[in-house]
């Protein structure tokens, strides 16, 4: 064979390879958004991010492999590699791998949970202290103010009975 034709087939696994790999790197993100789930804005910066690394990966792979000249088979090439892991490993391997992360973060959360149990409790029971003081203080505020009020009343009746006696 042609070394020429040689060289274009290599060239043309080589953005096979390609389609792989930025499809890798997306799922990446995939798997993170599955584990950790994010809004809207966030996931737009995030795959504005994805975009934008990997269009300066693919121009720096075509400037080194092909002198920078963008050819219609090495995007055919990039597109296949993409589309053939997308449809053959993309989803089960995303399913297995954030599955898996899940699995450990939930068993995380869990044991973080029964170390803090015990302080939980115990600032519910300072709590439940704190809401019994403050009725008893609102208890006795609140009597405070009515033997106030009264003597405050009856110190009024006694002087208009001075008045008018003296």
């Amino acid at each position: 064979m042609n070394r020429e034709i040689l060289t274009e087939l290599e060239f043309f696994g080589t953005c096979l390879l390609w389609g792989v790999y930025l499809l890798v790197f997306y799922d990446v993100f995939r798997i993170i958004r599955r584990v950790f789930p994010r809004g809207a804005i966030l996931v737009g910066i995030e795959d504005l991010l994805y975009w934008t690394v990997s269009s300066i990966l693919i121009f720096r792979m075509m400037y080194q492999q092909n002198n920078g000249i963008i050819r219609g088979f090495a995007i055919l090439g990039i597109f296949l590699g993409m589309l053939l892991y997308r449809n053959l490993l993309s989803d089960p391997l995303v399913d297995l791998i954030a599955g898996f992360l899940n699995k450990i973060k939930d068993t995380i959360f869990k044991v973080i949970g029964l170390l803090l149990k015990p302080f939980v409790l115990l600032g519910h029971l300072i709590a439940k202290g704190f809401r019994k003081v403050f009725k008893l203080f609102k208890f006795i505020f609140a009597n405070l103010q009515k033997f106030l009020k009264k003597n405050k009343e009856s110190s009024k009746i006694s002087l208009s009975d001075k008045e008018k006696g003296g």
